[in-house]
């Protein structure tokens, strides 16, 4: 009875360590490169991280740098013309990396008191320059997120998709 004891209380350290481990490990995570506010030139940093195909579409205000996964998801960074990343969008199987799309503004998202959820997995914030908007369900993901003091002139929300 003594030994059984000990090997739970032994299992349940082990598994303690497993997850403190692991939870070090996201919280570490991947150091964001391109990002939404930063710049144009680290986006192959994003496109190598990702194993991605990039393709560049250039608009009349601004350019469209879009990461092709293997499995089919896609991520788009809206550059604009002094080769700033205003806005992201994605759709995709899963749920993209967040930490490193949104760059410096991830902590803003997480530490929003202005959530809005809804159903189907909606989650909106708007927190100072900062909007996000994410749907999904398993296999099916989208959403976008942009600073509305950076979008260039002439150009609309509704460009960013």
């Amino acid at each position: 009875m003594r030994f059984s004891a000990i090997a739970v209380t032994a299992r349940a350290g082990r598994r303690a360590a497993g997850a403190l481990l692991g939870a070090a490990i996201l919280l570490a995570g991947n150091p964001a490169h391109a990002a939404l506010g930063a710049g144009v030139a680290s986006i192959e940093s994003d496109r190598a991280q990702a194993g991605a195909r990039l393709t560049r579409v250039p608009h009349a205000a601004f350019s469209v740098h879009e990461l092709s996964t293997g499995t089919g998801g896609v991520v788009r960074e809206y550059v604009s013309p002094s080769g700033v990343v205003f806005a992201v969008s994605w759709h995709s199987f899963a749920m993209p990396n967040l930490k490193q799309i949104l760059g410096a503004q991830y902590p803003t998202l997480l530490g929003s008191s202005k959530r809005q959820a809804g159903g189907r997995g909606h989650l909106a914030v708007t927190e100072g320059p900062l909007v996000f908007e994410s749907n999904g369900r398993m296999r099916s993901f989208h959403g976008r997120a942009y600073l509305s003091t950076a979008i260039p002139a002439g150009v609309s929300t509704d460009d960013i998709q």
